[in-house]
């Protein structure tokens, strides 16, 4: 009876993701600063009322990537790091492992611009006081992804004008994402737009930084 609940349970949270990951992918590609706002407040709700009309953020983070890797996996059919044998690069020898790797890099972001934050509101980097701006990069880390996912895999496209589109996809992620970045650190920061740009440049720095760095090694 323990499994056949478990599998219920299991199975809801599935079939559930078809409705509820579409509506939180278009509020926070729409508004994602009520959507940063909205994950602050889920956080200090009871566990099972937190997030009741949306995916919680690092599984939207990950959700994302793995309609990003099944878009790859459909076009390119097999990633060129599976077959390599160097060095780290033979860790990831299975999808799965790739996805993995992937959930690992993405997160960088969240992460640093939550470092970022509470560095510049002196406060004390707990575990408590970090998960509230990481979950909420979260939200806005996810649509860049998957436009830096879909934008990479357009040259592969077999159409006139794919690398066109892959710069026009990949520089409007990069655009929105880094307004989103430069707004939020000007809201949370209370300072004025200008100052928020200069917090977003100094955290994506760091993170791109971090990004290069763990791929290089992986390669």
């Amino acid at each position: 009876m323990k499994v056949i609940e478990s599998l219920d349970e299991a199975l809801y949270s599935v079939m559930s993701w078809l409705v509820f990951y579409p509506m939180t992918l278009w509020r926070t590609v729409v508004q994602p600063q009520k959507m940063m706002d909205y994950a602050d407040r889920e956080v200090s709700d009871r566990p099972d009322e937190q997030y009741d009309d949306a995916i919680r953020p690092p599984l939207f983070l990950f959700l994302t990537l793995l309609i990003s890797h099944g878009l790859e996996v459909a076009t390119v059919a097999r990633n060129p790091l599976l077959s390599d044998t160097h060095g780290l690069a033979a860790l990831v020898d299975s999808d799965l492992a790739l996805l993995a790797l992937r959930m690992l890099l993405f997160s960088l972001f969240p992460l640093m611009m939550a470092v970022r934050l509470l560095r510049r509101q002196r406060t004390r980097l707990t575990h408590a006081s970090l998960r509230r701006p990481f979950y909420a990069q979260c939200y806005t880390a996810a649509p860049f992804a998957l436009m830096l996912g879909i934008g990479t895999l357009a040259p592969n496209m077999p159409f006139a004008g794919a690398r066109t589109i892959s710069a026009v996809i990949i520089g409007a992620g990069m655009l929105w994402y880094f307004a989103a970045l430069a707004r939020w650190f000007a809201r949370k920061l209370h300072v004025s737009l200008l100052v928020g740009v200069g917090d977003a440049c100094v955290a994506s720095f760091y993170s791109i930084t971090l990004f290069v760095f763990a791929a290089i090694i992986v390669h």
